[in-house]
């Protein structure tokens, strides 16, 4: 059947078929790039907690073939840096509900060190407000776009404040950001 072709036409479909094998190539390797990319904004995923950074940063390997880790954020919580007052107590508290156990992760975000943001999960209880509840961490207004959630998140920060707990024993506790601010 080919040979039945020109030297002009076999040459034609020759740089077609390497055509349609480099798309299918590419095709393949984007498939497979985005299907072994470890954590991915817009999705959730099951993690077990492996270190605890601070009171607001955490890491953990998802449950999959390759073990992927990933440094994540809480989104909508700044807690106390570890140098800074109440730093190692917010540490301890988030060490108590999420470490070396399993958690779903929803991923909102990636931040500008490349770490992902978002919501954690424990038999359903977010640990994010969690945090804010018992004053083991502030409300970050600046990333809560939508009002409704804002007043909810800053309600649970005044009960938390009204009732002195955690971190707001002290009354002159200061924000992390403004710390950060005057450590640099």
């Amino acid at each position: 059947m080919l040979s039945n072709l020109s030297n002009g036409q076999l040459i034609a479909l020759g740089m077609i078929l390497c055509i349609f094998l480099l798309y299918a190539g590419y095709k393949l390797y984007t498939f497979l790039l985005e299907l072994f990319r470890p954590f991915k904004k817009g999705k959730s995923y099951w993690c077990r907690v492996i270190a605890v950074s601070d009171g607001d940063t955490l890491t953990c390997t998802r449950l999959n073939i390759r073990r992927s880790q990933t440094k994540l954020r809480f989104a909508y919580i700044d807690a106390p840096e570890t140098k800074q007052s109440f730093g190692k107590e917010s540490q301890q508290m988030v060490k108590k509900m999420v470490y070396r156990k399993l958690v779903r992760v929803e991923i909102t975000d990636i931040d500008r060190y490349g770490r992902c943001v978002g919501f954690i999960r424990r038999y359903g209880k977010n640990i994010n407000q969690e945090l804010v509840k018992r004053g083991g961490a502030w409300v970050y207004e600046e990333y809560i776009r939508n009002p409704n959630q804002k007043q909810q998140w800053l309600a649970l920060q005044q009960q938390a404040k009204k009732q002195k707990k955690g971190l707001w024993k002290n009354p002159n506790a200061m924000r992390p950001s403004r710390y950060r601010k005057q450590s640099k």
